[in-house]
């Protein structure tokens, strides 16, 4: 069934705005956060000790960002969080053109961590503002333009690699600029949305509310632990791999993989949205199942056709779980509190992103990969039965 609104209901930004706001945005990320790493060894001359304290302060705030984000949004207006996000992430980018240095670079880079996380949190919230259609529907494109604004960005990259870092600062600004402008354009209206809910979905909000708040405190638990998993293979797996004869155009290739399969399947998943709302549990269920198999997979993984199927499993479970997180949480949290809770799932993949690296280094001193591997495909496995467990009982409960 087509969620069909009055005449008179209309989404407060436009459907085209809000997701080109997203894939404007993203793109400017691509220059910032996935080259810091990069940036402090090479040009800054930091150890990568060094560099793997400062990613964690920046997603320590990007986590507290997270949560301002989604206070502000409930309590002032939307309108001005994002904008306040936007400013900040483009103060930042300005900064780091202008005084490209230690120790300001990682001071900039902090303070960035705060706008980004209410910008993110506030584009996920704003999806709840919606009417013309179910919050699950933005959800899904919102998800593929994020991550073909990452694609985007990483090409972009490659391109202006030889200007140096500043090119890579300025092209962040230049991007965070524009995406300013689209919100003093087009997203004026948001203050006028009052925080209304979106579209009726087919899960029904008759829950109790304590109830409630612990199902979705165990699914961010559940989200916190496949980030912990997934950025192993942005950091200690991705060394394994090369370790073991896997060439780096290789396992670039099975990001390729990655970004292509989502960017084809959240248009399809979008086409279904009306059936897949009605079926959100099954939707979740099987996609943590399909993520925390595709480490199990990487246990025995001997050759590249290996990581390879382990990385189309993977993908299959992200675009199936990790957008109908926001989905399932918006249609259970409380009406006056949608920003707070979207904060809530996002810091919950900021905490887990921040202490991935980390934890994967101290347990690998001690143990080997695939023992790793099977530790976190396992707590993947056990927070879903848990999360499950609490899902049930609610569901007795309604």
């Amino acid at each position: 069934m087509r969620f069909q609104m009055e005449q008179t209901k209309q989404d407060p930004v436009k459907i085209r705005f809000l997701l080109l706001g997203s894939l404007i945005y993203n793109i400017g990320i691509s220059f910032i956060w996935p080259l810091t790493t990069i940036y402090m060894h090479q040009y800054l001359h930091q150890t990568l000790t060094v560099a793997a304290i400062v990613l964690l302060l920046y997603y320590g705030t990007t986590l507290l960002g997270n949560a301002i984000g989604g206070a502000i949004f409930d309590k002032i207006t939307p309108f001005k969080t994002i904008l306040l996000g936007a400013i900040i992430t483009s103060f930042c980018a300005l900064a780091m053109f202008l005084i490209p240095s230690w120790p300001f670079y990682p001071i900039f880079l902090v303070i960035y961590g705060i706008g980004d996380g209410v910008v993110t949190t506030a584009i996920n919230s704003i999806a709840t503002t919606m009417k013309t259609h179910a919050s699950s529907f933005f959800f899904n494109l919102l998800y593929m333009t994020r991550n073909l604004g990452l694609v985007i960005g990483s090409l972009l990259v490659g391109i202006i690699t030889f200007l140096g870092p500043q090119a890579w600062f300025a092209s962040a600004f230049t991007f965070f600029v524009v995406f300013t402008g689209l919100l003093l354009l087009f997203f004026r209206k948001l203050d006028q949305a009052n925080l209304v809910q979106a579209a009726p979905t087919p899960i029904q909000r008759n829950f109790s509310s304590k109830k409630n708040f612990w199902t979705i405190i165990s699914l961010v638990i559940c989200m916190f632990f496949c980030w912990l998993a997934y950025e192993q293979w942005d950091s200690n797996l991705s060394v394994h791999m090369l370790n073991h004869g896997i060439s780096t155009a290789e396992y670039s290739f099975c990001w390729t993989l990655n970004s292509a399969l989502i960017t084809i399947s959240q248009p399809i998943l979008t086409y279904f949205d009306s059936y897949l709302s009605k079926k959100i549990n099954a939707r979740l269920y099987i996609g943590f199942t399909l993520f925390a198999s595709s480490f199990l997979i990487l246990i025995g993984a001997n050759n590249y056709s290996n990581y390879l199927l382990a990385m189309f499993i993977l993908t299959c479970g992200e675009a199936l779980a990790f957008p109908a997180v926001s989905a399932y949480v918006h249609a259970h949290a409380p009406k006056n509190q949608a920003g707070r809770y979207q904060g809530l799932v996002l810091a919950g993949t900021s905490a887990g992103r921040a202490l991935a690296a980390l934890f994967g280094a101290i347990l690998l001193n001690h143990m080997t990969m695939p023992v790793l591997l099977l530790i976190l495909a396992s707590l993947i496995i056990i927070s879903l039965i848990n999360f499950i467990l609490f899902n049930s009982l609610k569901q007795k409960d309604a």
